[in-house]
């Protein structure tokens, strides 16, 4: 008899219990019951213990100090899974966009624990600050700039390095969403020994780029706005799209603008309601009002109350372009 015939065979039952809700229906309502309350703050207790419990599996390099408020980086997303458990991440799907010489990925993947699902999506490109420093002229890129002589050849070296960013982005942003970790301050963190001045990095924003203000940024700074910001920027016109949704008033057309950075072809896609502007062909400029930061699936929208086409007078190096508005003009508001 083989030594698999005689090995001891251990069987396990698991148990299964339900998880039904205490309640009383009465003619078609559910009655809260105190029962059901007892429940739900029990519920409460204890994924808050969980939470802190999952927190403390990160490392104080692990979170970066974005405009003032905490945010996970991937490496720490993933110190969380290793801890908690139960979480199943598909596959990540990469969307890729050459734009001159750089290129711009979006990573979606489907993570789910506990019973809830997502679709997160991260980004990163090769002018992200992360590779060209602060101000756009170091770090990496730069590097391979000056080693291989080419811009092009040089963002191509680390397309593959904007890959995993936009996957770590991905990861991390679906694992905050699914664990109840976003809106977090570093107060929250402080009980548990993470104080900003500890952070991994430190994001800052020109003032008036968040907190619902307004402020003139460029294309760079504007994709790093927090949600609820009312920003203004502008860039030199890519593309533009004309397109209808369906509103409470029936369909109503809508136009993106999708700008560029020549200074680093960044690019961002800004949406106003109403028809396309006259006068806003490609390679104008095109000045972007009051506009809205708001998110919808882990991505950043942009919607303009105002554009206008405009003519660049000069550009220092470094500053912001100066501009005169032309006569085309629209203000819709939706």
């Amino acid at each position: 008899m083989s030594e698999v015939e005689n090995a001891e065979v251990i069987s396990e039952k698991t148990e299964t219990r339900s998880l039904a809700v205490p309640s009383v229906k009465q003619i078609d309502v559910i009655l809260l019951t105190d029962d059901y309350v007892r429940l739900v703050e029990k519920q409460i207790e204890l994924r808050q213990k969980l939470l802190m419990t999952a927190i403390k599996a990160t490392k104080k390099h692990d979170w970066i100090d974005f405009g003032g408020k905490p945010y996970l980086e991937g490496e720490g997303a993933s110190r969380i899974m290793a801890a908690v458990r139960g979480f199943k991440v598909g596959e990540a799907l990469f969307q890729e966009e050459k734009l001159g010489d750089h290129y711009f990925i979006d990573c979606l993947m489907q993570i789910e624990w506990m019973g809830q699902s997502t679709v997160s999506q991260g980004d990163c490109s090769t002018v992200d600050k992360f590779f060209t420093g602060a101000e756009g002229d170091a770090g990496i890129l730069a590097k391979e700039e000056k080693r291989t002589g080419s811009k092009e050849i040089a963002a191509r070296l680390i397309r593959g390095d904007a890959r995993k960013k936009a996957r770590e982005n991905a990861l991390s942003r679906g694992v905050t969403e699914l664990m109840g970790l976003k809106g977090l301050t570093w107060d929250d963190l402080k009980e548990l020994g993470y104080g900003a001045e500890q952070a991994g990095a430190k994001v800052e924003f020109k003032t008036g780029s968040q907190g619902g203000k307004t402020g003139n940024l460029k294309i760079v700074e504007a994709l790093q706005a927090t949600v609820g910001s009312i920003i203004n920027v502008q860039g030199k016109i890519a593309n533009v799209t004309e397109r209808k949704v369906k509103t409470k008033n029936g369909d109503s057309p809508i136009t993106d603008y999708l700008l560029i950075e020549p200074d680093n072809n960044a690019t961002i896609k800004v949406s106003c309601w109403g028809t396309k502007l006259p006068g806003a062909e490609k390679d104008k400029w095109l000045h972007c009002e009051k506009v809205s930061v708001t998110e919808y699936q882990n991505r950043l929208q942009f919607s303009a109350k105002e554009v206008s086409v405009v003519e660049i007078e000069t550009i220092a190096p470094q500053s912001d372009p100066l501009v005169k508005p032309k006569a085309e003009q629209i203000d819709i508001g939706q």
